[in-house]
């Protein structure tokens, strides 16, 4: 859905200013498109008020609506930390074997924390489960089983230090080339003249 909003914005930018029913400085949209195709991404998945019950249902609020994911059928585990001046942004990525997606970070009220509740099911499931769980993941659950080559988990993706560093140097330069290429394509759309 995030992927389709620059293609979009610039189809229907284009149209309405070929109609006449803009002005053409509206296909300058298109240079903001791909930044909030991500921020649409990233937000759709971030949960809030979480309530865990006894089943191993994991049950958030998210901006499309109330999403369950359930800690028993649990087949992903990542972590994502946006370090800023003040505190860090430290959340978990779970994704269940229904798909359902939720970012979050802490539990709404109660003593039980996202990570203890994550960690409890992922060790009391079964062994061939076949759970993936990021080393960064790792480090936030404590899971020393992960480490060991028979362990209950697989090892998911590590992004080597040396890629985080040029990650935006190159998110920039991406981002600049998609930016002109949709305003062009929009001002081409707009047979603007």
């Amino acid at each position: 859905m995030a992927a389709l909003f620059p293609l979009v914005i610039l189809v229907v930018t284009g149209l309405l200013v070929r109609a006449r029913f803009i002005d053409d400085g509206f296909v300058m949209l298109n240079m903001v498109s791909p930044a909030l195709s991500v921020l649409v991404f990233f937000y759709m998945h971030l949960g809030w008020h979480a309530c865990l019950y006894d089943d191993g249902l994991l049950s958030v609020r998210t901006l499309t609506g109330r999403r369950t994911v359930d800690l028993t059928r649990l087949t992903k585990v990542g972590r994502i930390e946006v370090v800023a001046q003040g505190p860090t942004d430290d959340r978990l990525i779970l994704t269940d074997a229904h798909g359902v997606r939720v970012i979050l970070n802490k539990l709404k009220g109660g003593r039980d924390t996202v990570d203890a509740a994550v960690r409890r099911a992922l060790l009391q499931g079964p062994a061939e489960a076949g759970v993936r769980v990021s080393g960064r993941a790792v480090e936030r659950l404590n899971l020393a089983e992960v480490r060991r080559p028979n362990g209950r988990f697989t090892v998911g993706r590590h992004i080597p230090f040396a890629l985080i560093g040029f990650a935006p140097l190159l998110s920039v330069l991406v981002y600049v080339l998609l930016a002109l290429v949709l305003t062009y394509g929009g001002y081409l759309l707009a047979d603007i003249r």
